[in-house]
C-alpha cells in the first residue's frame, strides 16, 4: 500500500488527528479519538484532496472546490495547494470535527440539565453557552491570542463573538467561526467597536480610539489576525457594519 506522505502525516498528527488508516479506494481516513467524524485525504497531482462529512465546510476552511467524485459517506471534496495551505485547513478542520455546532449545543443542554430547573435562567444558559464556545475557540486558536499569537494564561484570554450572542441565532452563537480568541484588552476594544477586522484580517482602529491608547497597547499599522478562514469573513463583515465605530 502507498504510504501517506510524511509531510501530510506530520500535519495530521501535529493538529491532533490520531486515527489514520488507508482505505481500499486510495483515500486515507483521518479521525480523532472521542469523535465519530472523519475526513478523507488523497494526494493528487494538483495538491491534496480533503473529503469532508458536511456540505459547505470545504469552502469555509479555505479549500478550492474540486470536481473529484465525492466518496461514499462524505458530503464534499476540496483541494489544498501547498504545505501551508493543507496544514491550516487540517488545523481548522480539527476544531470543526471535534466541536461542531450540534455537539456544542448538546454540551450546553447537558450542563443545563445538571442545574436545578428553577435556576435555568436565560442568563445561566448564556453563561454556559459562552463557556462551551470558549472551549471551542481555545482549540481553534491553540490557546493563543488571534492577533498577538501570545500563549497567555487562560484567564487573560476571552472568546469574543463577532456577532454578539443577543443578535445571533442558535447556530451562530456556537459557530467557532463567529469568534476570535483575544487578549483582554483587545476583547474589550472589539466588543465595544473600537477595533474591527477587514475581510483580509487587517486590524482597523476606530477614530474614537485615542492615539495614546493605541501607543500604550502597541496597536500599530500592520497588525492583523495571524490566521483566519473564509468562514470568519461574514461575521467580521457583520461586526464592521453593526458594531464598529468608524475608521
Amino acid at each position: 500500500m502507498t504510504a501517506l506522505p510524511a509531510l501530510i502525516a506530520k500535519a495530521l498528527t501535529d493538529s491532533g488527528y490520531d486515527l489514520i488508516s488507508q482505505k481500499d479506494d486510495g483515500w486515507f481516513a483521518a479521525g480523532i479519538s472521542g469523535s465519530q467524524a472523519i475526513a478523507l485525504i488523497q494526494v493528487v497531482e494538483e495538491g491534496i484532496l480533503l473529503a469532508l462529512p458536511e456540505a459547505g465546510v470545504a469552502e469555509r476552511i479555505g479549500l478550492e472546490i474540486s470536481g473529484q467524485t465525492v466518496p461514499a459517506g462524505m458530503a464534499s471534496v476540496g483541494l489544498a495547494r501547498g504545505a501551508s495551505h493543507i496544514y491550516e485547513a487540517i488545523r481548522v478542520l480539527h476544531t470543526l470535527l471535534t466541536h461542531p455546532v450540534a455537539v456544542l449545543s448538546a454540551q450546553v443542554e447537558a450542563r443545563l440539565a445538571a442545574i436545578p430547573e428553577t435556576e435555568r435562567t436565560r442568563e445561566v444558559r448564556q453563561r454556559i453557552g459562552q463557556d462551551v464556545f470558549r472551549e471551542a475557540l481555545m482549540n481553534m486558536w491553540q490557546g493563543r491570542c488571534a492577533v498577538t499569537g501570545l500563549a497567555l494564561p487562560p484567564e487573560l484570554l476571552r472568546a469574543s463573538h463577532a456577532k454578539p450572542w443577543a443578535k445571533a441565532n442558535h447556530s451562530e452563537r456556537l459557530d467557532p467561526f463567529n469568534g476570535l480568541l483575544l487578549s483582554i484588552h483587545l476583547d474589550a476594544m472589539f466588543d465595544t467597536g473600537l477595533i474591527a477586522f477587514s475581510d483580509e484580517g487587517a486590524l482597523l482602529c476606530s477614530r474614537h480610539l485615542d492615539v495614546s491608547v493605541r501607543r500604550h497597547y502597541s496597536i500599530t499599522d500592520g497588525l492583523q489576525l495571524r490566521t483566519y478562514s473564509p468562514g470568519h469573513v461574514p461575521y467580521l463583515a457583520w461586526h464592521r457594519e453593526h458594531l464598529f465605530r468608524g475608521a
